[in-house]
């Protein structure tokens, strides 16, 4: 009867223990909810500029490939229409390194740096027109993203423009700003173009 009643009272204790367990286990996975939270919104924030970053790249791409394909001596415009129908004219007239609208390292259309990439000081309003277009690209659920795209065409050999250098870049519109900085590489594509 003793031990019955030592089995009974021991019993009786551990009747709460049960919950005390479940409640720290509760607190131990919250603390590493909390711990795994940051990464979750890290990681969709990551996917979310990559996926920015390659369209800049085909975006820029696709203007590089059709200026790409015209003779270095066709000057005319070419068309592109983005997917919410605006219609872009692409200029392809080129100009020697420095003589043209791109300042002292460019041919014409928007200037250039010194390492030969898109110059991005350079305000959109002082782009030439037909060097530069606000292109959107439609995603999923009807989301648009509005890419600032910018090139420009250097005649390699003004002589019979047998050649040209063209460069093209591209990134969203809507990056972040800080101090007149923007915190978004933009894509920078290159190719020399036009020869028959």
């Amino acid at each position: 009867m003793k031990i019955t009643l030592q089995s009974r009272n021991r019993s009786r204790a551990e009747h709460g223990s049960m919950m005390l367990e479940l409640m720290i286990a509760i607190v131990v996975l919250a603390t590493g909810m909390c711990g795994v939270l940051p990464l979750m919104v890290s990681a969709m924030y990551s996917n979310k500029r990559s996926g920015d970053d390659t369209t800049s790249t085909m975006v820029a791409e696709h203007v590089l490939e059709q200026i790409a394909t015209e003779q270095a001596s066709d000057n005319t415009a070419l068309s592109i229409t983005d997917c919410a129908g605006a219609s872009f004219n692409i200029s392809t007239a080129g100009a020697a390194s420095g003589s043209g609208n791109g300042g002292s390292y460019g041919g014409n259309g928007a200037r250039l740096n010194s390492s030969g990439e898109i110059d991005w000081t350079q305000g959109y309003s002082g782009t030439p027109a037909g060097y530069k277009m606000r292109y959107t690209a439609c995603g999923n659920g009807g989301r648009q993203t509005i890419y600032d795209v910018r090139w420009d065409v250097v005649s390699l050999n003004s002589t019979n423009n047998s050649a040209r250098m063209i460069f093209v870049s591209a990134r969203p519109s809507r990056s972040t700003t800080v101090g007149g900085l923007r915190f978004v590489t933009p894509s920078q594509l290159r190719t020399i173009g036009g020869m028959p």
